[in-house]
Parts: structure tokens; C-alpha cells; sequence
């Protein structure tokens, strides 16, 4: 089926009787003079038909190249300014702990115990890490050290296409690729290969996103066109950049390619066996991504429902979920942070359910077939055995539920099914990715493909295999999740990229056929073939008498049809009689009393409603289509069509300003954060690196064993860069030690040393303006408040009480913290810091960290920590050993509250914050008003 027009074309959008008739097998129908005529006219043809062929296979080839190749090129750019360098925050955290696998070994990799994050208490890394990414870095690693360096000529047939290369760069199309003289090959270090996986897996996960657009559309163009969207649409873009060493960057590729083997699996009944391979690539976007787990696996559970419900349930699905379920999670339970969570946890259970069901309703249709079981029997027996399967269900979760077998939906997950957009959670609700994602957002990340991917969706109406509504229900979550959470636009990039994909197939397809059909192409459902100007009825129509075969000329098209018509009803009764059923591709046997009999039952039903004219007026047009005058009719409706889009329609310079808005999202993507680019007054553009230095200047000047203070935003760059032990970083995972942090940074600057002696031995802020931490400090606040409750006081949850005022001047409890006078010292006139507290020692050249030393540490806590003894072990000998907090933080910890969000049972014995309770409030308020 992998042919031009395939999809999209006439076959696609057939009346089904004549699908079932073509697939009776009655090909051999035709009289032997027709065939005779259609051979000799499709053998002249031949040659000139395959060289068309070939020419477009040519084109397609240089397409998928060149969109391979753009994919990686458009995320070049951070590279080629800035060099080999990570981005933003959490990228580095990875690449530390790439760097700690590829010296240690997946062994200790997943017994780490991290003494240099989160001090004291530290982080238990290989159970709270996904490390897919990490894993694949150091396996990319550890293959290049066993390769040779090696250098060699560019082969003359590749040099040969330098000058077609060149001259397209001339033409200005973006992205072209040079051709070398030389091709070399040297190791890359870890760094290196860490930079530069997200452009590799762009291009990857453009390719497999092609392949899953022709898995549902079956149409060559299709998946070409869709690989071209993928490589540059910027929700792709936004976690895949050079440097940008996140988790999307690989799981996007995993998620995409499990998606489109999950498809390959059920296109029809004998297709189980990819099966084997959608399990493993589910298991590393598991690895490689929190979504993983949740997202790809929900997605296929649901989608593996839908088909029972839509009839579409037989041994081949059942075979390919039960493949997916079983190698999948048998892969992920291996991952720490994932463990046991498939089968407990209630965002998972559902895929697990759904499993079971198969693997009842598979048992049902053995039986079935064992004891010749009647449509009545059938339905009474898988009644019986459905409400035993779930009174079983019932018992086991009433007797495990109380045990505390099922894990909890987390707050996030909650927020993705709840319309209110804060969650009570003061750290959740500061952090921006969190928030919903708008039509601006919309508009910018997924632009024009999002316009036309509603007409793709609505081609693939013609062909409503498995795959179409995959497309369907993917389309309908991304649009949801994205909603709730602007981070998960991203997860909208491979479903926009294939519906918009589709639709431009559809249009190619369209526009190529009738050049095939001229050139002799065989032609099929109802169609006439145009061979040297005379029409060939195609094999199809058998059961005609063989005077009406191959001579549907000029007026007597509306007879054709209404023969065709009557044929399909012999070939129905025929099949009928004697036992044998011709099925749609999904199709394995007609199961009685199911989904599929009710289905069709409706859809018979239906068909009778409309009268035998419109059927007979539809295939009459599609038998016009197919004639000679209908066919270069259409050629030459091709002919126009292209010249309008080239010369005179709006397309080419919409999809020019397209590529434009992608190639400059890509270069908003490619500043690192440490480092930037900035235009001075006179336009000369230079780059600021003042956190790189900053960082740079912490590990070339303070001790090995110095513990650095900030925000916990910057964690990840101070283990990283730096090399030294920070309080906190980006993770979540302990929302009272971050809100320890925040109080202690908008406390009193002596109050807050007296805490910071015990904990530090430097203290970094971000100055200089923008995002600075006095932009975050009212967030600081806040969280420090909802476990301190004493902070703000339980009277101003949102502590408004530290802050700026309209002026810009700060309240006076932002006056007096730590946090604005570490910040604003000698920049505000009478501001200035107690240097028998903190000292300066630092400002970079720009002025955008400082760095001050914690003046009479406290060598005591600082000793008292750092011995083993004192942390608590989950056992005699474990590696998983917490760090504890020096006594002298004693009275300091005892105040804090438990802390507990809206909805929260996680915790047990948790009270409300002040903030949970304002937010829970606010949202009844909203919701009695909307009532």
C-alpha cells in the first residue's frame, strides 16, 4: 500500500460494499479481451511510468535528507555561539549525573546517596532519578571510545551533489546541507555527547513521527511532509536545542516511537508481533521521562479500550497489548523511581485493568471457539464472565485498599483534571511551566501547522483504521494536558506536526494521482483507468455480465456504478452462503453479539435510510473522476493548483514566515542562561557570561568542601559549575526544606545568620535587575510562610507584606531581610550589608551574582554533619542514609509545620497552610459564583 495516492485518493472514500466486494476475490472476472486491452496499454506505459515513479521517489528522498538534516541544523545555533556548553538549570543536574554514571557504573549509579545536594539531609539520586537520558549518553560514550578516529575523502558520488547543494543555499532554502570534502570521526567526551543528543534526537523524533503519520494515513507524502513540520515546529524545538540536556529531548523521540510500533502492532490481526518492540521502547520513555510512565502508557491503555469498544478487539490486539504490557513493564519496573508503581499506583491502574479485560475477553473467545458457542450462548456466557471478572476486581480492592497497596494521585497529576490552575501549593504555583498554557502560547509554539490540523483529521475520516483514532484520541488529550500545564505544549508538537502532515499528503497525493492514472497506473473501486485515451474498467467489476465489463463509456458511468452496486449484493449474498466473510484490514472473524455486530447492524441500518440514488449519483462522479476527460481534467487542475500556490495564493509566503518564526524561536532557545547574547547601544552584539564566571570563580577560590547558599533555582548549577554542595535545588521532593530556605532569605539579616552559620559558608544571590531574586523574593516568602506560619503570619497567607510598592520601593519587611540587602548592598543609597555577618567577595563584571562569605561558621554543625554516624540509615549497612539537620537547627526545625496542600493524602496528619486554605476558599467562592 505504500504507493502515491494510496490513501488519500478514490480508494479511500469508497462505499464499503464495494471494499468487501474487491476483497472477495473476484479479480479474475474480467473477460479476457478487456484484459488483453488494459495489459498492452499498461505495458506501453510502463517504462515512462516507472521513471515517473522513480523521479518521485527521487524527490522524496531529498525531502526526507534534507528534514532530517534541517531537524538537526536548526538546533544547531546554541553550539555554534556559544560552543559545547549545558543550559538553563535542571540540564545541568543531568549532565552531573551523566558524568557520575559513566565514572561509577549503573551499580552505584542507582545506590548514589548525593551529600552534595539538599544539605544536610542530601538526595537519594538513583531512586529519584528517570535515567534513560543519562544512560543513553554514557552507551553513545563508552561506543565512541571503542572507535577509531578516523579520516577520509568524501566518495566523488556524494561530492557530486555539492554543486545541487550549493546552488539550493543560493535559492536561500534554509538548512541545506553542505557537502564535505572530508568525512572524520574523533571520540567525544561526555560533555560534547551530552550537548549534542538533543539535536540528534530532534532528528530522530522527526523520523519516527513521519513514520507514525503514514502508519494512520498509509501515504508516503504524508509521512515526508510530516518529518519536514516535526524537524522545525517550535514545541519540538522549546526542550531540544543544542545543550539543552532535559528529559523531553529524548523522551519526545521514545514517546514517538512507541506510539507509531504500537500502531504498526494492531494494523491488522497478523501484525501482533511488533508488539515485542513497542514494549522495550515504552520501557525507555518510562526511563527517560516522568511522563513516560503516565503519558505513553495511559495513551495506549485507552487507545487498547477504544478498540474493544469499536469492535475492533480479535487474537491479533489482544496478542500486541498483551506483548506492550507485559515486556513494557517488566523494562520499567526496573527503574528505582518507578518500582511497582504500574500495578499500585492509580495513575497507572488503568492500562492494568485493561490488560486483565483482554485477558478475559481473550479467554471468552477461546471458549467460544471451543464449544461452538451461538451468538445467544456467546453473549451470556461473556456475562457471566465479565461480572465474575469484576466482582473479583471489587474484592481484591477492598481487601488491598485498606493495606495501603494503592499509591496516591499527586498533586500535579490532580491539577491536570481539575479546572482551578493553583494547587495550594505556594513552591507549584510559582513556577511558570506550571501554569495553563494560553492561545498566545498556542499561536507561538505550534503556528500554522495547528491551522490546518483539523483538516488532516478530517481526511483520515475517509480511512478510519486503528491509527485514525489513535490521532484522534492523542489530539484530544495533548489539547486537555496542554491546557492545564504550558510544559506540556510540547507533548501537542508530534500531534499537530502529523495532522498538519496528513493534510498536506492528502494534497500532494491528490495532485500526483491523475499523472500516475494517465501513465497506466491500474486503477481500483469503481474507477476508470486511462490508458492511450481509452477506458479500462478495472478487475474489480466480476460478477457484471461481460458485456458491461471494461465499457463504461461516456454516458453509461451512472450504469457502471449501479452495476457495481448490484454486484457487491451478490458477492455479500454469495459470501454469505457459503460460509466465506471477506473483513477490513483490522478484521479477523465476524464475532457475534459484540461491539463489532452492533456496529455494523447500526451502520446497515443507516445505509438503508439514504435512498439508492445518492449512493448510485456518488459513484457515478467517482466514475466520471476516473474517465478520461475526468482525469486530465484533474492533471490539469494539478497544473493550475501549484502554479497558484507558487505565483499568485498566499501559501508560500505563509509557510516562508513559518520557517522564519520557527528559525528565530530556535535562537531565543539557544541562549544557555549562564551565558547570553546581548546587543550593545551601537547594535555590535557580545555576550554576557557573568553566571558562568561567577560559578567559575566559586570553584577556583573556595574550599572543595564549601557549602554554597542560594535560591533553589540555582542548585543544579552550583553542583554543577561550581562543583560545591548546595542547600537545594530544582527538584520538589521536599517542599519544607526549600520553604526553609525561602524564610531563612527574607528573614532579618541577623536572624537569618544565626540560622545560614549552621548551614553555609557562602551565600550567592542574582542582582542586576529582571529575574533577579528580588523579582522571586515575594515567592520566597510565601513558600517560607506556608511551613512557618510565623514568617508572614497565617493573616497574610500570600505574605503581601513583603514586597515592593507601587513606587518600587520594598515594605519594610523586604527592607530588613537578608535577601534585598545581599542583593541592593552599595546599589541603594543607606543600603549595605553587616560585614561581621556576610562579607562580599565577588561581584561579577556585569554585576549579576554576588558572592558573600558567611563570616564565624559554625565548625561544630559543620564537623557534626559531615560524620556518618549521625545520618539514619533505612538499615544496618544500606546506602540509603538520610542526613539530619545540626542540633543547633533544633529549635529552628521544631517550628515548622507539617506541610499539606488541597486534596493532599499523602501526608498523613497534615494541616492545611494558611495558603492551601485561601486558595481552597478562593476556588469555592469561584465555583458558587459560576453556579
Amino acid at each position: 500500500q505504500a504507493r502515491f495516492g494510496s490513501s488519500f485518493g478514490p480508494r479511500a472514500h469508497h462505499a464499503q460494499g464495494l471494499r468487501v466486494a474487491r476483497r472477495a476475490g473476484r479479480q479474475g472476472a474480467l473477460p479476457p479481451h478487456g484484459r488483453r486491452r488494459m495489459s498492452a496499454a499498461s505495458a506501453a506505459l510502463f517504462l515512462p511510468r516507472q521513471a515517473f515513479k522513480a523521479g518521485l521517489i527521487a524527490i522524496q528522498v531529498a525531502l526526507l535528507v534534507w528534514f532530517a538534516y534541517a531537524a538537526y541544523e536548526i538546533r544547531m545555533y546554541p553550539i555554534k555561539d556559544f560552543g559545547m556548553i549545558i543550559h538553563e538549570f535542571d540540564p545541568w543536574f543531568n549532565y552531573r549525573a551523566t558524568e557520575y554514571l559513566a565514572e561509577h557504573g549503573l551499580s552505584k549509579f542507582f545506590t548514589w546517596y548525593d551529600y552534595d545536594s539538599w544539605y544536610p539531609i542530601g538526595r537519594p539520586v538513583g531512586t529519584t532519578i528517570y535515567p534513560g537520558m543519562q544512560m543513553t549518553a554514557v552507551a553513545i560514550w563508552e561506543a565512541m571510545k571503542r572507535l577509531p578516529a578516523f579520516q577520509v575523502a568524501t566518495p566523488s558520488v556524494v561530492l557530486g551533489l555539492a554543486p545541487f547543494a550549493r546552488a539550493a543555499q543560493n535559492m536561500g532554502l534554509m538548512y541545506f546541507p553542505s557537502v564535505p570534502k572530508v568525512i572524520s570521526f574523533t571520540p567525544m567526551s561526555v560533555n560534547d555527547i551530552c550537548c549534542l543528543i538533543p539535536p540528534w534526537f530532534g532528528t530522530i523524533a522527526s523520523i519516527f513521527t513521519g513514520l507514525l503519520a503514514y502508519e494512520i494515513s498509509r501515504s508516503v507524502n504524508a509521512g515526508v511532509m510530516t518529518v519536514g513540520i516535526m524537524a522545525v515546529i517550535p514545541a519540538h524545538l522549546m526542550r531540544s536545542v543544542g545543550g539543552e540536556f532535559d528529559n523531553e529531548a529524548v523522551a519526545v523521540a521514545a514517546i514517538v516511537a512507541t506510539f507509531w510500533l504500537w500502531l504498526r502492532s494492531v494494523r491488522n490481526p497478523k501484525s501482533w508481533l511488533w508488539g515485542l518492540l513497542s514494549g522495550p521502547a515504552y520501557a525507555y520513555a518510562a526511563a527517560s521521562w516522568g511522563g513516560g510512565p503516565l503519558f505513553v502508557l495511559n495513551m495506549v491503555g485507552i487507545h487498547a479500550g477504544m478498540l474493544v469498544l469499536l469492535g475492533r478487539f480479535n487474537s491479533g490486539v489482544h496478542k500486541a497489548y498483551t506483548l506492550f504490557w507485559i515486556i513494557g513493564t517488566a523494562g520499567a519496573v526496573q527503574i528505582p523511581v518507578i518500582g511497582w508503581q504500574p500495578i499500585r499506583s492509580l495513575e497507572q491502574l488503568g492500562p492494568f485493568l485493561v490488560f486483565l479485560g483482554y485477558q478475559v475477553l481473550a479467554f471468552c473467545d477461546w471458549q467460544r471457539r471451543r464449544s461452538k458457542m451461538d451468538a445467544s450462548d456467546f453473549f451470556r456466557f461473556r456475562v457471566r464472565v465479565v461480572a465474575i471478572f469484576i466482582g473479583c476486581l471489587f474484592g481484591v480492592a477492598v481487601f488491598l485498599y485498606p493495606m495501603g497497596y494503592f499509591g496516591p494521585l499527586s498533586s500535579r497529576i490532580r491539577g491536570l483534571f481539575v479546572k482551578h490552575t493553583k494547587t495550594g501549593n505556594p513552591l507549584v504555583d510559582s513556577v511558570a511551566e506550571h501554569q495553563p498554557a494560553n492561545s498566545g502560547m498556542y499561536a507561538s509554539y505550534l503556528n500554522l501547522p495547528l491551522d490546518y490540523a483539523l483538516l488532516g483529521g478530517l481526511v483520515c475520516l475517509g480511512n478510519r483504521n486503528n491509527g485514525f483514532y489513535f490521532l484522534v484520541l492523542y489530539g484530544f488529550i495533548a489539547q486537555h494536558f496542554s491546557g492545564k500545564m504550558s510544559r506540556l505544549v510540547l507533548i501537542c508538537g508530534p500531534v499537530v506536526s502529523v495532522a498538519c502532515g496528513i493534510w498536506c499528503g492528502f494534497l500532494l497525493d491528490f495532485l500526483v494521482e491523475p499523472f500516475l492514472r494517465i501513465l497506466g497506473k491500474p486503477c481500483d473501486n469503481g474507477e476508470v483507468a486511462v490508458a492511450n485515451g481509452k477506458d479500462e474498467a478495472p478487475a474489480d467489476k466480476a460478477d457484471k455480465p461481460a458485456k458491461d465489463s471494461g465499457k463504461t463509456k461516456g454516458g453509461k458511468a451512472k450504469d457502471a456504478a449501479k452495476g457495481a452496486k448490484v454486484a457487491t449484493k451478490k458477492t455479500a449474498a454469495k459470501s454469505k452462503d457459503s460460509g466465506s466473510k471477506a473483513f477490513m484490514e483490522w478484521e479477523e472473524e465476524e464475532r457475534p453479539s459484540g461491539a463489532m455486530q452492533i456496529k455494523k447492524s447500526l451502520k446497515a441500518s443507516l445505509s438503508e435510510a439514504f435512498p439508492d440514488d445518492m449512493f448510485e449519483s456518488y459513484r457515478s462522479v467517482r466514475a466520471e473522476m476516473g474517465s478520461p476527460s475526468g482525469t486530465w481534467t484533474r492533471a490539469g487542475m494539478s497544473v493550475l493548483f501549484v502554479f497558484y500556490t507558487l505565483f499568485i495564493g498566499g501559501a508560500l509566503p505563509s509557510i516562508s514566515t513559518f520557517i522564519k518564526h520557527c528559525d528565530s524561536v530556535a535562537q531565543s532557545l539557544s541562549n544557555p542562561q549562564v551565558v547570553y547574547k546581548v546587543r550593545d547601544r551601537s547594535g555590535k552584539p557580545f555576550i554576557v557570561d557573568d553566571y558562568l564566571k561567577g560559578y567559575q570563580w566559586i570553584d577556583a577560590n573556595t574550599p572543595k568542601d564549601a557549602r554554597v547558599m542560594a535560591w533553589w533555582d540555582y542548585g543544579y548549577q552550583i553542583t554543577g559549575i561550581a562543583k560545591r554542595a548546595s542547600i537545594a535545588d530544582g527538584n520538589t521532593w521536599n517542599h519544607e526544606h526549600i520553604a526553609t530556605l525561602g524564610r531563612t532569605l527574607t528573614s532579618p539579616e541577623k536572624k537569618a545568620w544565626n540560622a545560614i552559620r549552621h548551614l553555609a559558608d557562602y551565600v550567592l544571590v542574582w542582582a542586576g535587575g529582571g529575574g533577579d531574586d528580588l523579582a522571586k523574593s515575594p515567592h520566597l516568602a510565601r513558600i517560607g510562610n506556608s511551613v512557618f506560619p510565623e514568617h508572614c503570619g497565617d493573616d497574610d497567607p500570600k505574605c503581601n507584606k513583603f514586597g515592593f510598592y507601587s513606587d518600587q520601593s520594598p515594605t519594610p519587611m523586604m527592607a530588613k531581610s537578608l535577601l534585598y540587602k545581599l542583593v541592593m548592598h552599595n546599589q541603594a543609597p543607606g543600603v549595605k550589608v553587616n560585614e561581621g555577618l556576610f562579607k562580599e567577595v565577588h561581584t561579577t563584571q556585569h554585576g549579576l551574582m554576588r558572592v558573600y562569605q558567611v563570616m564565624n561558621i559554625s565548625q561544630e554543625s559543620k564537623d557534626w554533619v559531615k560524620d556518618p554516624t549521625n545520618r539514619k540509615c533505612d538499615a544496618p549497612g544500606s546506602w540509603y542514609c538520610v542526613g539530619q539537620y545540626p542540633p543547633a537547627l533544633e529549635k529552628l526545625i521544631s517550628k515548622r509545620r507539617n506541610f499539606a496542600q488541597l486534596e493532599d493524602f499523602n501526608v498523613k496528619g497534615g494541616e492545611k497552610s494558611a495558603y492551601a486554605k485561601l486558595i481552597e476558599k478562593e476556588r469555592a467562592g469561584r465555583g458558587a459564583s459560576e453556579l
